[in-house]
Protein backbone atom coordinates (compact mmCIF):
# COMPACT_ATOMS: atom_id res chain seq x y z
CA UNK A 1 0.00 0.00 0.00
CA UNK A 2 1.47 3.54 -0.95
CA UNK A 3 1.66 6.53 1.54
CA UNK A 4 -0.49 8.03 -0.07
CA UNK A 5 -3.53 5.72 0.79
CA UNK A 6 -2.33 4.79 4.21
CA UNK A 7 -2.72 8.26 4.91
CA UNK A 8 -5.80 8.81 3.65
CA UNK A 9 -7.09 5.83 5.53
CA UNK A 10 -5.64 6.72 8.35
CA UNK A 11 -7.73 9.98 8.46
CA UNK A 12 -10.78 8.19 7.30
CA UNK A 13 -10.48 5.98 9.88
CA UNK A 14 -11.15 8.91 12.37
CA UNK A 15 -13.73 9.74 10.38
CA UNK A 16 -15.37 6.79 10.50
CA UNK A 17 -14.87 6.51 14.38
CA UNK A 18 -16.00 10.15 14.99
CA UNK A 19 -19.19 9.54 13.29
CA UNK A 20 -20.14 7.02 15.35
CA UNK A 21 -19.82 3.25 13.32
CA UNK A 22 -17.44 0.50 14.60
CA UNK A 23 -16.80 -0.97 18.18
CA UNK A 24 -19.06 -3.58 17.36
CA UNK A 25 -19.56 -6.47 19.97
CA UNK A 26 -17.56 -9.89 19.79
CA UNK A 27 -19.61 -13.18 20.97
CA UNK A 28 -17.03 -15.45 22.34
CA UNK A 29 -17.99 -19.05 21.79
CA UNK A 30 -16.66 -22.32 23.30
CA UNK A 31 -16.58 -25.52 21.81
CA UNK A 32 -16.32 -28.89 23.09
CA UNK A 33 -12.98 -29.35 21.50
CA UNK A 34 -11.85 -26.50 23.68
CA UNK A 35 -11.77 -24.00 20.28
CA UNK A 36 -13.34 -21.03 20.63
CA UNK A 37 -15.54 -18.92 17.72
CA UNK A 38 -15.22 -15.29 18.01
CA UNK A 39 -17.76 -13.29 15.82
CA UNK A 40 -18.14 -9.80 15.71
CA UNK A 41 -21.73 -8.87 16.04
CA UNK A 42 -21.97 -6.52 13.03
CA UNK A 43 -25.87 -5.41 13.69
CA UNK A 44 -24.97 -3.13 16.12
CA UNK A 45 -23.26 -0.56 13.39
CA UNK A 46 -24.53 2.65 12.66
CA UNK A 47 -27.08 1.27 10.16
CA UNK A 48 -27.32 -2.29 10.89
CA UNK A 49 -24.55 -4.12 8.80
CA UNK A 50 -21.38 -4.71 8.53
CA UNK A 51 -21.60 -2.78 5.11
CA UNK A 52 -21.37 0.48 7.12
CA UNK A 53 -17.72 0.01 7.03
CA UNK A 54 -17.24 -0.54 3.68
CA UNK A 55 -20.09 1.97 2.52
CA UNK A 56 -18.45 4.98 4.80
CA UNK A 57 -14.93 3.93 3.40
CA UNK A 58 -16.15 4.90 -0.11
CA UNK A 59 -18.28 7.84 0.44
CA UNK A 60 -15.66 9.26 2.50
CA UNK A 61 -12.66 9.05 0.04
CA UNK A 62 -15.16 10.56 -2.54
CA UNK A 63 -15.63 13.21 -0.59
CA UNK A 64 -11.62 13.66 0.20
CA UNK A 65 -11.14 13.23 -3.74
CA UNK A 66 -13.81 14.83 -5.33
CA UNK A 67 -14.20 18.95 -3.91
CA UNK A 68 -17.40 19.19 -5.87
CA UNK A 69 -19.38 15.83 -4.62
CA UNK A 70 -22.58 17.24 -2.99
CA UNK A 71 -22.95 18.31 -6.48
CA UNK A 72 -23.52 15.33 -7.84
CA UNK A 73 -25.22 11.82 -6.53
CA UNK A 74 -23.80 8.58 -5.78
CA UNK A 75 -24.92 5.59 -7.63
CA UNK A 76 -24.93 1.68 -6.27
CA UNK A 77 -26.08 -1.74 -7.70
CA UNK A 78 -27.43 -3.71 -4.28
CA UNK A 79 -29.80 -6.44 -2.69
CA UNK A 80 -29.36 -5.23 0.76
CA UNK A 81 -26.87 -3.63 3.03
CA UNK A 82 -24.61 -1.77 1.17
CA UNK A 83 -27.78 -0.05 -0.23
CA UNK A 84 -29.26 0.56 3.23
CA UNK A 85 -25.48 1.83 4.23
CA UNK A 86 -25.29 4.09 1.43
CA UNK A 87 -28.63 5.97 1.55
CA UNK A 88 -28.14 6.38 5.08
CA UNK A 89 -24.52 7.55 5.18
CA UNK A 90 -25.17 9.86 2.43
CA UNK A 91 -28.26 11.47 4.11
CA UNK A 92 -25.57 11.89 7.30
CA UNK A 93 -23.27 13.30 5.29
CA UNK A 94 -25.59 15.68 3.36
CA UNK A 95 -24.82 13.64 -0.47
CA UNK A 96 -27.83 12.43 -2.86
CA UNK A 97 -27.88 8.82 -3.65
CA UNK A 98 -29.88 6.58 -5.94
CA UNK A 99 -29.84 2.92 -5.52
CA UNK A 100 -30.59 0.03 -8.45
CA UNK A 101 -32.11 -3.05 -6.76
CA UNK A 102 -33.42 -6.16 -8.29
CA UNK A 103 -37.04 -6.55 -7.61
CA UNK A 104 -36.46 -10.36 -5.70
CA UNK A 105 -35.16 -8.11 -2.85
CA UNK A 106 -36.70 -9.32 0.31
CA UNK A 107 -39.64 -7.08 1.35
CA UNK A 108 -37.78 -6.24 5.08
CA UNK A 109 -34.57 -5.08 2.89
CA UNK A 110 -37.05 -2.48 0.28
CA UNK A 111 -38.75 -1.12 3.09
CA UNK A 112 -35.20 -0.11 4.89
CA UNK A 113 -34.42 1.18 1.70
CA UNK A 114 -36.64 3.43 1.03
CA UNK A 115 -36.55 4.58 4.41
CA UNK A 116 -32.43 5.24 4.19
CA UNK A 117 -33.38 8.28 2.19
CA UNK A 118 -31.97 7.50 -1.18
CA UNK A 119 -34.26 7.35 -4.46
CA UNK A 120 -34.46 3.59 -4.97
CA UNK A 121 -34.98 2.03 -8.69
CA UNK A 122 -36.31 -1.27 -9.01
CA UNK A 123 -34.80 -2.79 -12.25
CA UNK A 124 -37.59 -4.55 -15.10
CA UNK A 125 -36.50 -7.61 -14.48
CA UNK A 126 -39.00 -10.93 -13.23
CA UNK A 127 -40.33 -10.09 -9.67
CA UNK A 128 -38.62 -13.26 -8.37
CA UNK A 129 -34.91 -12.23 -9.53
CA UNK A 130 -32.76 -11.42 -7.31
CA UNK A 131 -29.31 -10.98 -8.88
CA UNK A 132 -27.43 -7.92 -8.94
CA UNK A 133 -26.07 -8.07 -12.19
CA UNK A 134 -28.22 -5.40 -13.75
CA UNK A 135 -28.65 -3.37 -11.05
CA UNK A 136 -24.56 -2.81 -11.03
CA UNK A 137 -24.31 -2.17 -14.82
CA UNK A 138 -27.28 0.43 -14.88
CA UNK A 139 -25.10 2.42 -11.95
CA UNK A 140 -21.97 1.99 -13.83
CA UNK A 141 -23.51 3.15 -17.25
CA UNK A 142 -25.57 6.00 -15.53
CA UNK A 143 -22.03 7.14 -14.40
CA UNK A 144 -19.70 6.28 -17.30
CA UNK A 145 -22.56 8.09 -19.11
CA UNK A 146 -23.00 11.42 -17.25
CA UNK A 147 -19.77 11.95 -15.21
CA UNK A 148 -20.53 15.59 -14.39
CA UNK A 149 -23.44 14.46 -12.31
CA UNK A 150 -23.06 10.73 -11.12
CA UNK A 151 -20.83 8.76 -9.40
CA UNK A 152 -20.59 4.94 -8.74
CA UNK A 153 -19.15 3.40 -5.59
CA UNK A 154 -18.54 -0.17 -7.60
CA UNK A 155 -18.13 -2.34 -4.17
CA UNK A 156 -17.05 -5.02 -6.08
CA UNK A 157 -13.86 -3.67 -7.17
CA UNK A 158 -13.70 -0.59 -4.94
CA UNK A 159 -10.34 -0.96 -2.62
CA UNK A 160 -11.82 1.07 0.00
CA UNK A 161 -14.35 -1.28 0.42
CA UNK A 162 -11.76 -4.05 2.17
CA UNK A 163 -9.51 -1.28 3.88
CA UNK A 164 -12.31 -0.52 5.85
CA UNK A 165 -12.13 -3.99 7.13
CA UNK A 166 -7.81 -3.32 7.56
CA UNK A 167 -8.31 -0.45 9.40
CA UNK A 168 -11.32 -0.76 11.43
CA UNK A 169 -12.58 -4.46 11.69
CA UNK A 170 -9.17 -6.33 12.50
CA UNK A 171 -8.00 -4.01 14.98
CA UNK A 172 -11.07 -4.05 16.57
CA UNK A 173 -11.54 -7.39 16.82
CA UNK A 174 -7.01 -8.55 17.74
CA UNK A 175 -7.88 -5.85 20.94
CA UNK A 176 -11.64 -7.80 21.98
CA UNK A 177 -9.74 -11.42 21.40
CA UNK A 178 -6.04 -9.81 23.07
CA UNK A 179 -4.18 -11.56 20.36
CA UNK A 180 -4.00 -13.46 17.29
CA UNK A 181 -6.48 -15.92 15.96
CA UNK A 182 -5.31 -18.89 14.19
CA UNK A 183 -8.01 -18.82 11.64
CA UNK A 184 -10.11 -16.10 9.84
CA UNK A 185 -13.67 -18.02 8.21
CA UNK A 186 -15.62 -15.65 6.35
CA UNK A 187 -17.96 -15.96 3.29
CA UNK A 188 -17.35 -14.53 -0.23
CA UNK A 189 -19.94 -11.74 -0.42
CA UNK A 190 -18.17 -8.93 -2.84
CA UNK A 191 -14.85 -9.91 -0.87
CA UNK A 192 -14.77 -6.85 1.58
CA UNK A 193 -14.83 -8.42 4.43
CA UNK A 194 -12.73 -11.42 4.11
CA UNK A 195 -9.90 -10.07 2.26
CA UNK A 196 -10.04 -7.04 4.66
CA UNK A 197 -10.03 -9.12 7.73
CA UNK A 198 -7.42 -11.53 6.05
CA UNK A 199 -5.00 -8.62 5.04
CA UNK A 200 -5.04 -7.82 8.08
CA UNK A 201 -4.67 -10.51 10.14
CA UNK A 202 -1.63 -12.02 7.33
CA UNK A 203 0.50 -9.48 7.53
CA UNK A 204 0.52 -9.92 11.81
CA UNK A 205 0.85 -13.50 10.98
CA UNK A 206 1.66 -15.18 7.98
CA UNK A 207 0.35 -18.92 9.24
CA UNK A 208 -3.01 -17.34 9.74
CA UNK A 209 -5.60 -19.68 8.33
CA UNK A 210 -7.36 -18.34 6.06
CA UNK A 211 -11.19 -19.99 4.98
CA UNK A 212 -13.12 -18.60 2.49
CA UNK A 213 -16.79 -19.27 2.50
CA UNK A 214 -18.94 -19.30 -0.77
CA UNK A 215 -22.26 -20.89 -1.29
CA UNK A 216 -22.16 -24.07 -2.82
CA UNK A 217 -23.67 -24.23 -6.64
CA UNK A 218 -26.86 -25.29 -5.61
CA UNK A 219 -28.10 -23.27 -2.61
CA UNK A 220 -28.67 -19.73 -2.67
CA UNK A 221 -27.93 -17.43 0.70
CA UNK A 222 -28.68 -13.71 0.94
CA UNK A 223 -25.69 -12.21 1.19
CA UNK A 224 -23.38 -14.97 0.09
CA UNK A 225 -21.65 -15.91 -3.36
CA UNK A 226 -19.84 -18.53 -5.37
CA UNK A 227 -16.29 -17.92 -6.87
CA UNK A 228 -17.48 -19.83 -9.63
CA UNK A 229 -20.24 -18.40 -10.61
CA UNK A 230 -20.09 -14.51 -9.55
CA UNK A 231 -19.17 -12.14 -12.46
CA UNK A 232 -17.68 -9.33 -10.78
CA UNK A 233 -15.11 -10.32 -8.01
CA UNK A 234 -12.22 -8.21 -9.01
CA UNK A 235 -11.73 -7.44 -4.85
CA UNK A 236 -11.40 -11.52 -4.47
CA UNK A 237 -9.72 -12.14 -7.78
CA UNK A 238 -6.72 -9.38 -7.04
CA UNK A 239 -6.07 -10.84 -3.65
CA UNK A 240 -6.93 -14.46 -4.11
CA UNK A 241 -3.47 -16.00 -2.70
CA UNK A 242 -4.30 -14.93 0.48
CA UNK A 243 -6.81 -17.68 0.69
CA UNK A 244 -5.60 -20.84 1.97
CA UNK A 245 -8.80 -22.63 1.18
CA UNK A 246 -12.67 -22.34 -0.61
CA UNK A 247 -15.14 -24.03 1.84
CA UNK A 248 -18.67 -24.82 0.64
CA UNK A 249 -21.83 -23.47 2.73
CA UNK A 250 -25.49 -24.88 1.87
CA UNK A 251 -28.55 -23.31 2.22
CA UNK A 252 -29.63 -25.65 4.89
CA UNK A 253 -25.69 -25.07 6.57
CA UNK A 254 -27.23 -21.43 6.95
CA UNK A 255 -30.64 -21.95 8.31
CA UNK A 256 -28.91 -24.64 10.56
CA UNK A 257 -26.74 -21.74 12.21
CA UNK A 258 -29.63 -19.64 12.47
CA UNK A 259 -31.80 -21.75 14.00
CA UNK A 260 -28.79 -22.32 16.22
CA UNK A 261 -28.30 -19.27 17.47
CA UNK A 262 -31.55 -18.34 18.21
CA UNK A 263 -32.24 -21.36 20.33
CA UNK A 264 -28.77 -21.56 22.15
CA UNK A 265 -28.77 -17.75 22.85
CA UNK A 266 -31.58 -16.31 21.38
CA UNK A 267 -29.86 -14.23 19.11
CA UNK A 268 -31.58 -13.46 15.48
CA UNK A 269 -29.38 -13.26 13.00
CA UNK A 270 -29.24 -13.16 9.04
CA UNK A 271 -28.09 -15.68 6.78
CA UNK A 272 -24.99 -14.86 6.06
CA UNK A 273 -24.25 -15.13 10.12
CA UNK A 274 -25.28 -18.19 9.81
CA UNK A 275 -23.54 -19.63 7.26
CA UNK A 276 -20.60 -18.00 8.95
CA UNK A 277 -20.84 -19.26 12.34
CA UNK A 278 -21.54 -23.00 11.03
CA UNK A 279 -18.45 -22.48 8.86
CA UNK A 280 -16.52 -21.37 12.29
CA UNK A 281 -17.80 -24.28 13.71
CA UNK A 282 -16.40 -26.69 11.75
CA UNK A 283 -12.78 -25.16 11.31
CA UNK A 284 -12.93 -24.93 14.85
CA UNK A 285 -13.60 -28.75 15.31
CA UNK A 286 -10.88 -29.71 12.69
CA UNK A 287 -8.44 -28.82 15.60
CA UNK A 288 -8.20 -28.80 19.12
CA UNK A 289 -7.72 -25.20 21.13
CA UNK A 290 -7.74 -22.82 17.84
CA UNK A 291 -9.11 -19.37 17.99
CA UNK A 292 -11.64 -18.70 15.39
CA UNK A 293 -12.47 -15.10 13.68
CA UNK A 294 -15.36 -14.72 11.99
CA UNK A 295 -18.17 -12.29 11.54
CA UNK A 296 -21.96 -11.99 11.67
CA UNK A 297 -23.33 -9.20 8.94
CA UNK A 298 -26.39 -8.13 10.65
CA UNK A 299 -29.53 -9.72 12.02
CA UNK A 300 -32.88 -11.31 10.91
CA UNK A 301 -35.41 -8.58 11.26
CA UNK A 302 -35.06 -7.49 7.33
CA UNK A 303 -35.72 -11.53 6.61
CA UNK A 304 -38.38 -12.24 8.22
CA UNK A 305 -40.86 -12.65 5.48
CA UNK A 306 -38.60 -15.13 3.97
CA UNK A 307 -38.02 -17.21 7.20
CA UNK A 308 -41.64 -17.35 7.59
CA UNK A 309 -41.79 -19.09 4.15
CA UNK A 310 -38.99 -21.30 4.75
CA UNK A 311 -40.58 -22.62 8.13
CA UNK A 312 -37.00 -21.48 10.29
CA UNK A 313 -39.20 -19.62 12.75
CA UNK A 314 -42.82 -19.09 13.36
CA UNK A 315 -44.41 -15.63 13.76
CA UNK A 316 -44.55 -15.80 17.90
CA UNK A 317 -40.51 -17.26 17.70
CA UNK A 318 -39.81 -13.67 15.55
CA UNK A 319 -41.28 -11.53 17.62
CA UNK A 320 -39.90 -12.45 20.76
CA UNK A 321 -36.25 -12.69 19.06
CA UNK A 322 -34.82 -9.66 19.12
CA UNK A 323 -30.89 -8.59 17.60
CA UNK A 324 -30.52 -6.10 20.01
CA UNK A 325 -29.45 -7.52 22.49
CA UNK A 326 -27.98 -6.51 25.38
CA UNK A 327 -23.97 -5.81 25.27
CA UNK A 328 -23.41 -6.46 28.83
CA UNK A 329 -23.69 -10.52 28.48
CA UNK A 330 -21.32 -13.27 29.30
CA UNK A 331 -20.77 -14.48 26.23
CA UNK A 332 -19.35 -10.91 24.20
CA UNK A 333 -16.40 -9.14 24.96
Amino acid sequence: MDQYVAELCAVMTSDFYREGFGNTPMLKYELKNGSIVYAKLEYFNLYGSIKDRGAFFMIDHLLHTIKDLKKKTIVEGTSGNTGIATGNICRKLGLKSILFIPPGTSQGTKDELYRSGAEVIETDEPKDTTSTEKAINLALDLAIKEPEKYVSLHQHGNEYNYLSHVYTTGPEAETQIGHLPDAVVIAMGTGGSIIGNSKYFKERNSKTGIYMLQSDQSSYIQGVRNFLKAKDKAIIEKNISLVNKIVNVSEADAAKGVRKLADELEMYVGFSSGANFMGAINIGLNSDNMDVFTVFPDSGTKYNDLYLRKNIFNESEIRNLAPDVKRKRKEFI
